[in-house]
């Protein structure tokens, strides 16, 4: 196989691209590596973790998702996304259950169902100790094949001077704004690219989402050398 896949402005083989994944979703191998003393992948745990609630709520148990990739909610981050609950709640309820990123792009539909999510984040107190990764660490799981994940691996991948890069570096730009052009570009990789993420996706389990897939790709990719 010799491939290649972009995401955002950084390329790999499919082929390394599949060891990746492969190894990332190996739910046997995870589970041995913990019980060994050694460090698993958050699959299945973040992925399938059963909290109770439904697919338009957000109880506490998911706030606190986040932990299973790395990333600790403060206690006045968890109290303050209790505050916002409602509101993120009512967001969630308005995006269809199987609705996609792709499809959301292609009818320009994604503005209105990202913005009263993310735009929590942009008022003029925001959500204090909540940021981009935290918040969508527990969104993704609601909403796996609408919603991506993020982080600074992410971020890396997608915004940078270069020309390859999708999105440029902007001061001033709200979380709101960025997450919509997040949404653009991995719409557009994950379109003029099908082939190569079929490859990948077979690679993972069915009830893994294309985004959980190329979230992972970008984890890897977007590291600092």
């Amino acid at each position: 196989m010799n491939q290649s896949i972009s995401v955002g402005g950084h390329r790999i083989s499919v082929a390394e691209a599949a060891k990746w994944v492969r190894a990332y979703f190996d739910e046997q191998a995870n589970t041995t590596a913990a019980a060994k003393g050694g460090k698993p992948f958050a699959y299945p745990v973040y992925d399938r973790m059963d909290t109770g609630s439904g697919p338009d709520e957000l109880n506490d148990g998911d706030l606190l998702a986040p932990l299973l990739l790395n990333v600790a909610p403060s206690i006045a981050a968890v109290f303050n996304l209790r505050a916002v609950r409602p509101e993120l709640e009512a967001a969630l309820a308005r995006i269809p259950r199987d609705l996609t990123l792709q499809e959301a792009v292609a009818r320009g539909a994604h503005r209105e169902l990202i913005e009263p999510l993310v735009g929590v984040l942009d008022r003029a107190a925001g959500v204090r100790g909540v940021q981009g990764t935290i918040l969508m660490k527990i969104l993704h799981r609601k909403r796996p094949l609408f919603l991506p994940l993020y982080d600074t691996q992410v971020y890396a991948c997608y915004c940078g001077a270069a020309e390859e890069f999708p999105i440029k570096p902007e001061t001033g730009r709200g979380w709101a704004e960025f997450f919509c052009r997040l949404a653009e570009a991995m719409a557009h990789d994950l379109d003029r690219q099908a082939g190569q993420w079929a490859v990948l996706a077979a690679a993972a389990p069915a009830d893994v989402s294309p985004l959980r897939v190329l979230d992972v790709v970008a984890w890897h990719l977007g590291k600092p050398e």
